[in-house]
């Protein structure tokens, strides 16, 4: 057993640094003047974030193995298979006069790891987005997702109590306390939740944010876009983890998309993925939409990118538009 807490330390300590591999290049990228340069440290950024799924795989993997659950079990567990829709089915989720919000899940909310949440406090002109993605599918997936969103629940009743404002209020406080209540139930299921959640304070022009590992949002502003890449660890890795969180200002017209790693690793029949450029490049053609046809665009590209291949994960997409 203390060869396996060794080789389990091993690999924690394995995605702590692909984690902070991926950050340190896509911080170089947008800091680049230079379009060859920003390009291959993407690329290397999306490498690293490849190499950290398959360590997170193989701890899954293993802390199957020795719980003795045989390979074929494991495998039938894994397998999602389906076709995106003709027409989407949007979610509906509370949000601000001010913020057009549009999101999607597929094959449903119900079926996948996948869960969105909004919160509102109308007279002070803020509202909070909640994002997560439980790695895996089956019965296991499905026990850690309602475990999340029970006490994801439970703090938004917290919430409102007046003087509980301030933890919603702070998105690092959040993803820490949650990753304390979930830790031993991550252990225990060898899964690991990736988390977003951000804070948009149109009062103070701004969003704070804080991130578990997941695939990094991208806000859009009036000329340009930037990557929110302080992705830190995954939820469920380390119990002792105090997470960071970030700030960038926001305005009329700036538009944040919001997804899980689904979306941009669909492949297409030559195994290409569909990937964050052609996502930003659907986005940037359809900024002055609203935000369910800037949804509908992305699926369309997806789907014209795909041709008769199925989707093999399910996935989330939120586009949330700030009125001008």
């Amino acid at each position: 057993m203390k060869q396996n807490n060794e080789y389990f330390d091993i690999l924690r300590g394995a995605i702590k640094r692909e984690t902070e591999a991926f950050n340190y290049y896509y911080h170089a990228s947008e800091n680049s003047p230079s379009p060859e340069i920003r390009a291959l440290l993407t690329q290397l950024a999306e490498e690293e974030r490849r190499h950290r799924t398959i360590l997170v795989q193989e701890y899954k993997n293993l802390k199957r193995m020795w719980s003795g659950e045989s390979k074929e079990v494991f495998l039938e567990k894994e397998m999602v298979s389906y076709h995106l829709p003709d027409e989407p089915d949007f979610k509906q989720a509370q949000s601000l006069k001010l913020v057009d919000l549009a999101m999607v899940c597929l094959p449903t909310e119900f079926v996948g790891g996948d869960f969105f949440d909004t919160w509102v406090i109308e007279d002070e002109n803020k509202m909070g987005l909640f994002l997560f993605d439980v790695m895996g599918h089956g019965m296991e997936a499905m026990d850690l997702k309602a475990k999340a969103k029970a006490h994801w629940g439970k703090l938004k009743e917290l919430f409102l109590e007046k003087d509980a404002h301030s933890l919603l209020l702070s998105p690092s406080s959040v993803i820490t306390q949650l990753n304390q209540l979930l830790w031993h139930e991550c252990q225990r299921l060898a899964s690991f939740l990736s988390l977003f959640y951000t804070v948009f304070d149109l009062s103070k022009n701004r969003l704070i944010y804080a991130s578990a590992g997941h695939e990094p949002p991208i806000l859009f502003q009036k000329q340009g876009y930037s990557h929110l890449i302080e992705a830190d660890l995954l939820l469920g890795i380390d119990q002792d983890k105090t997470y960071g969180e970030g700030t960038m200002e926001i305005h009329a017209g700036y538009i944040l998309v919001m997804f899980t790693d689904g979306v941009v690793e669909s492949q297409n029949p030559k195994d290409e993925e569909f990937s964050r450029k052609n996502l930003v490049c659907v986005v940037e053609e359809n900024k002055n939409r609203t935000a369910a046809e800037i949804i509908q665009h992305i699926l369309i590209a997806l789907k014209d990118f795909m041709g008769d291949k199925a989707l093999t994960d399910d996935f989330t997409l939120v586009v949330a538009k700030i009125s001008q």
